[in-house]
């Protein structure tokens, strides 16, 4: 076993570059030893291959001082896995176009990656892919993403020795089947397991960290309807439960600080999956991922205010480090003040006004997967009383009143 910093890395995943992605480059190269760049994905399953290619900025890569790993991405096939075939040769023209792509932009990779999700019978068939591959692209290294599934099979000790390296994938290795699988995309005990069984492959590995969330959709009865990486689907049912799948920073900040004290010594470092930039709602923010690299939990600070102005804006504001789901019910007082008006806003609803002058804003199906980011803030709703009069607000859950507040209720509905 050894101790001491491990080296981090992180996956720039987005399949559009833009001055976003390249602001997040340039903040995160400070942080880093490496970046690992989705250079193309190809589906083999057709006649014709299907390749996308993002529009890589190769200039901003080289000029972030730090290595850059290449990566393809492999859509799911069941095989045949031959030799020289019409899959076999797409896969390999892809890797030594996307090495020589780099060339041609004055970029050396320090690194060729294959993300393939191959089923764990079929390893001895993905082999001979990578060994082709590694043929194709050298002397430039070939490392393949693996599953925890495979470490028990000899077909890939095999595989991991050809490569001479491999990067472990601890994060959502399985689909979720109830929501309550949906409480974080990594076992943090079960990865631990993982890198201890890797270990004893005897081959140097990283591993896959996630910082990202999925939305996950259960139908009426509890079945899983649905998965995605983008946003709530238009297939899914009107009454399907929409959760997240989200990536627990503290824990693994816990993981991270655990490795850090005691790991074995040809684990060689971490990937975070993925890039955090501007607009992606379904991953941390650069903030909270800065403080978890650093192996803290990050600071939890979420508060709601009401503006003095009129109409009252009901405002909750994010001062911590990490994402916060937004609170789920509000409460708002006053007093010798009469109600004019009120209304919810985006991802609230306005509950009945009671009569010792207070409302309730309470959080709806749709608002139940937002986040709010560090230094964010969200219009939960307004009030208009006469005279103008302060408005106190506070979490339900907070309230010493919320069981008068409860009871005010049940009696004033019709």
């Amino acid at each position: 076993m050894v101790s001491g910093p491990l080296p981090q890395e992180i996956y720039v995943w987005q399949r559009v570059w833009n001055d976003q992605v390249e602001a997040a480059l340039t903040k995160a190269s400070k942080s880093v030893a490496g970046f690992a760049a989705l250079a193309a994905e190809i589906d083999v399953r057709e006649s014709a291959p299907k390749i996308f290619r993002p529009n890589l900025d190769y200039a901003a890569l080289k000029s972030s001082g730090r290595f850059i790993s290449l990566a393809i991405r492999i859509d799911p096939f069941t095989g045949p896995f031959n030799e020289n075939d019409r899959a076999a040769e797409a896969v390999v023209k892809l890797a030594r176009d996307v090495v020589a792509g780099a060339h041609d932009h004055d970029l050396d990779p320090a690194e060729l990656q294959v993300d393939f999700d191959c089923g764990e019978w079929k390893l001895d068939g993905y082999r001979t892919w990578l060994r082709q591959i590694r043929a194709a692209v050298a002397p430039v290294p070939v490392t393949p993403t693996i599953l925890p599934s495979w470490l028990k099979h000899g077909a890939f000790t095999k595989l991991a020795h050809e490569c001479g390296g491999f990067i472990l994938q601890v994060h959502s290795v399985a689909l979720p089947q109830r929501v309550e699988d949906t409480r974080q995309l990594t076992d943090p005990t079960r990865a631990v397991e993982w890198v201890e069984h890797a270990a004893h492959v005897g081959v140097p590995f990283r591993v896959s960290l996630p910082t990202y969330s999925y939305l996950v959709a259960f139908d009426a009865s509890g079945k899983l309807c649905g998965i995605s990486a983008e946003g709530p689907s238009a297939r899914w049912p009107r009454e399907a439960r929409v959760v997240r799948w989200d990536a627990q920073p503290e824990a693994m900040a816990r993981l991270l600080a655990r490795w850090q004290q005691a790991r074995p010594a040809i684990f060689r470092g971490v990937c975070w999956y993925r890039l955090p930039v501007a607009a992606d709602n379904l991953n941390w923010s650069w903030k909270t991922l800065a403080v978890v690299m650093q192996e803290h939990a990050p600071k939890r600070q979420l508060r709601v205010v009401a503006s003095k102005s009129q109409p009252s804006e009901i405002v909750a504001i994010n001062e911590g480090e990490a994402d916060e789901p937004l609170p789920k019910t509000i409460l708002a007082r006053w007093s010798g003040a009469k109600l004019i008006a009120a209304d919810a806003l985006e991802g609230y609803d306005l509950k009945d006004s009671v009569a010792n002058n207070m409302l309730m804003f309470e959080l709806n199906r749709s608002g139940g997967v937002l986040r709010l980011p560090p230094d964010g803030k969200h219009k939960i709703g307004w009030i208009r009383c006469e005279p103008p009069t302060a408005i106190e607000v506070s979490f339900a859950a907070d309230s010493p009143r919320s069981a008068e507040l409860a009871a005010s209720l049940a009696r004033n509905r019709p």
